[in-house]
């Protein structure tokens, strides 16, 4: 019996796409993926993996993309970004030439608005190159309905944090015991609400000896680096990220707009307590208001002065309690559960 392929057209390969590749690859399918290595920061260097072939997309034009899609004959293709016009060509021949299944990713929440036009015009764009939709959450479901999507083209989850490693991170009732330690990861960019953050740290009269760090880049580094009360850090390695959710008695995430935000999982599965916004995606599937966090209203550094505090003077025991609620939510979504999302579109029904 021939090895079945499997084709992956990706932006840009990330440390949390690695796993999801080699439960594919458990499954019998080689892979082939096209990306893009963009300049960071802190690069990525994607790691060689057996039966996975790596292109840059930079490498193609439409013409020679095409040729090598169709020698692979995948069995299956998914294509993670639906605003690339080559990826999205590539799949309409694969459905067209082949019939085979073609998946979107999809973090997309509905909001009405100009999306409309999207649903106006699906038939003549997302269901003509493909023959799926992968969610994220809940929040993605309504969008993918008035896309036109059936149930039974409607697959999830999107994606997976690498549950495995941020797992290692110690859970004990110790870890919270004597201070109180806040930690955002991410862009220093203003659509991360990080306004919101450092109004609400300034306005805690007593923290009791708490900190807050900071760990990423962006535009707003240098405004950040003006508070003497707050650490900043670069981005981290996700071992680095392990080492230091160690440390920390909760994660926080005070975005204005977010589809999902991938490292709310990482750090449920880290067993932190969370502090996030209404406007993250993910809150919805990792997060129960008192249960394993606080949830508080975007753009409102009021609401997260106020859960800031509960934090701070909460007992360890709850905060403890918190964390292993945390980890339990992580348990919900892993990499294996993507990778067979993402082959069952090979699966016909019984």
């Amino acid at each position: 019996m021939s090895t079945k392929q499997f084709l992956y057209l990706y932006r840009e390969v990330n440390p949390y796409n690695i796993p999801v590749l080699r439960e594919i690859v458990k499954q019998g399918y080689e892979v082939t993926c096209i990306h893009e290595t963009k300049k960071k920061l802190v690069p990525y260097n994607v790691p060689e993996l057996k039966n996975v072939t790596f292109y840059e997309r930079k490498d193609f034009d439409q013409v020679s993309l095409n040729q090598l899609v169709l020698s692979i004959e995948p069995n299956v293709a998914y294509v993670s970004d639906i605003t690339i016009p080559m990826y999205n060509k590539a799949a309409k021949l694969l459905r067209k030439t082949n019939g085979t299944p073609v998946i979107m990713g999809f973090d997309t929440q509905w909001r009405g608005g100009r999306q409309w036009a999207n649903v106006i015009t699906s038939w003549f764009r997302h269901r003509l190159y493909f023959s799926h939709v992968l969610i994220a959450g809940m929040r993605q479901y309504e969008y993918a309905k008035r896309l036109g999507f059936k149930n039974n083209q409607i697959l999830w989850p999107l994606n997976s944090a690498d549950v495995d490693t941020f797992l290692k991170v110690p859970l004990s009732f110790e870890k919270f015991k004597g201070h109180r330690k806040f930690l955002y990861v991410g862009r220093f960019a203003n659509v991360k609400g990080l306004k919101y953050l450092l109004e609400a740290w300034s306005g805690i009269k007593n923290k009791k000896g708490a900190t807050l760090t900071l760990v990423g880049n962006g535009p707003l580094r240098s405004k950040l680096e003006s508070y003497d009360d707050v650490i900043i850090r670069d981005f981290m390695s996700q071992e680095e990220l392990v080492k230091l959710g160690a440390e920390t008695s909760c994660f926080v995430l005070p975005s204005t707009f977010e589809p999902w935000a991938l490292v709310i999982h990482e750090f449920a599965a880290a067993g932190l307590p969370l502090l996030l916004t209404n406007a993250c995606g993910a809150a919805s599937h990792f997060l129960i208001n008192n249960y394993n966090g606080f949830l508080v209203n975007s753009n409102s550094h009021e609401q997260l002065r106020i859960a800031m505090e509960k934090v701070i003077n909460s007992s360890d025991k709850k905060l403890f309690e918190f964390g292993e609620r945390s980890r339990e939510f992580a348990k919900s979504i892993t990499p294996k559960m993507v990778a067979y999302a993402i082959t069952s579109a090979e699966v016909k029904s019984i």
